[in-house]
């Protein structure tokens, strides 16, 4: 039988993706993909356009509704996705916890800490950075410091003091690492993960955290294993990720079927922030079969 495969972790315009929802189904429709999710951070704004019959009957497979929600767990900043989610109620908690007064508030102040922790490091940046009047998404600003610190070619001895190689890991290994000594504690404004996980039952979903080998920990399982003891109702792991090696992957999907949790896959897609990965396919031909899911799609 022919392989199917899956994508369930893209983002669109709706986050900090570049591609729009429509642009999306297009490309799952050429890759001939058989489950796609639109998985924005922080909202499910995507899944309004696609309600409109001539977006939605661009793609023939099977799109399964989600968003990729921020929250920490022991100090670390992780993210967890929702799968089978009813948009509606992701969408009204997204437009009290970040209507644009509220995000103009937070952004303010960790982009003050940051700058202040950029300062501190003797790191330069040439231009003074302000948010603008409308800002794209939460977190825009690290997008923006992170960019004018690429300009100053003496910024390099830092980037490659902690062998940060591009904005993914600027994030990662930079402002979400408390080893870091620009780590902003982004948890000071975000949701915890119990609330979250809550969030995403009371939305009808599934709770999977997500792309777990990219957290700043020791001992990734170990971690995995505390928050599955911690947090009550999470229901699968994201074993399959386009910066995943066979061993991580293998180890993930071990944890998975020792704790009886469901499994999935993306590849993370963005578009331009992250050039290197492409949808279906990730960072090379690392493609997700559909049987991983089987177990859990309607």
């Amino acid at each position: 039988m022919e392989k199917k495969y899956i994508d369930l972790h893209i983002h669109s315009v709706y986050s900090d993706g570049d591609k729009t929802p429509k642009e999306i189904l297009e490309m799952a429709e050429k890759l001939k993909l058989k489950y796609i999710a639109i998985t924005d951070h922080e909202n499910c704004k995507a899944y309004g356009e696609l309600k409109k019959e001539e977006i939605r009957k661009l793609y023939h497979g099977k799109v399964i509704t989600g968003c990729e929600l921020m929250t920490s767990f022991n100090g670390v900043m992780i993210e967890i996705l929702g799968y089978y989610i009813e948009p509606k109620i992701i969408n009204e908690w997204y437009d009290k916890k970040y209507a644009k007064e509220e995000i103009e508030k937070r952004d303010t102040k960790l982009l003050e800490r940051l700058l202040q922790k950029a300062k501190i490091e003797n790191l330069k940046i040439e231009e003074k950075i302000c948010l603008p009047d409308e800002i794209p998404y939460t977190g825009y600003f690290k997008y923006m410091v992170y960019e004018e610190l690429k300009k100053e070619s003496q910024n390099e001895r830092f980037f490659k003091k902690y062998k940060i190689n591009n904005y993914e890991e600027f994030i990662r290994k930079g402002l979400s690492n408390p080893q870091n000594p620009l780590f902003i504690r982004e948890e000071d404004y975000i949701t915890g993960i119990q609330e979250i996980v809550n969030l995403i039952h009371k939305a009808g979903g599934l709770a999977f955290v997500a792309h777990v080998y990219k957290y700043q920990v020791e001992n990734h399982i170990k971690f995995l294993e505390n928050m599955i003891e911690t947090v009550k109702g999470i229901d699968g792991v994201e074993c399959y990720y386009s910066s995943f090696s066979e061993e991580q992957t293998q180890n993930l999907e071990e944890f998975c079927e020792t704790n009886k949790l469901l499994k999935s896959g993306g590849s993370d897609y963005h578009g331009k922030i992250k050039p290197h990965i492409q949808m279906g396919k990730g960072t090379g031909n690392n493609k997700i079969e559909e049987k991983i899911i089987e177990k859990w799609t309607k």
